[in-house]
């Protein structure tokens, strides 16, 4: 099973890339190309997907997202090339947010989502989503917590600080400046 894999890109596609490891030239399954040029080097979490007649790799340039897809694998009626395409179409915070929200809607946006998948999503997903992911999916459209992932900070660290911010702290920076001394307390 191939999990992992940093290599030179080879050659490039809409929504492929050839990797070379070794003198292998491995074709990875992705939709969220990086900014990388031919003969530069990039990295993929991967799905290898095997079937009776397939022998596929999906990648991803995040744990999360390799996690997040598997998830979605495991809903009956969604296949390999509908979950990359719901996590490129939507992200990882609009799925949570969604998920946790019932919002059918959104799921049905993306090609090849009905909504018989999307309530299956819902429904199978709903349980499987940590307690980080649930809170966190409450500051869904945060610019606060978009500038506070820009910055590089992970979503475990703010969130305890999020939950801690002011009502009256309205404004942007104020709202970072808060986050950023109760985290670097903690760290």
């Amino acid at each position: 099973m191939i999990a992992y894999i940093k290599g030179k890109i080879q050659g490039k596609s809409s929504n492929y890339l050839i990797v070379v490891v070794n003198s292998i030239g491995y074709k990875i399954n992705t939709w969220s190309c990086p900014q990388g040029e031919v003969g530069q080097e990039a990295e993929f979490y991967c799905f290898h997907y095997i079937r009776e007649d397939t022998n596929e790799l999906y990648g991803f340039e995040r744990q999360e997202d390799l996690e997040l897809f598997e998830q979605l694998l495991s809903v009956s009626g969604v296949g390999p090339k509908v979950a990359q395409s719901i996590i490129v179409s939507l992200g990882r915070d609009k799925i949570v947010a969604a998920i946790i929200q019932n919002d059918i809607n959104l799921f049905k946006s993306v090609s090849g989502v009905g909504t018989k998948v999307a309530a299956k999503i819902i429904v199978e997903l709903k349980n499987k989503l940590s307690k980080d992911e649930i809170d966190l999916g409450s500051f869904e459209n945060d610019e606060t917590v978009d500038a506070l992932l820009a910055l590089g900070l992970k979503k475990s660290e703010i969130l305890p600080a999020l939950k801690s911010i002011p009502h009256e702290m309205d404004d942007l920076q104020t709202r970072i400046k808060y986050v950023l001394k109760n985290v670097s307390k903690k760290s």
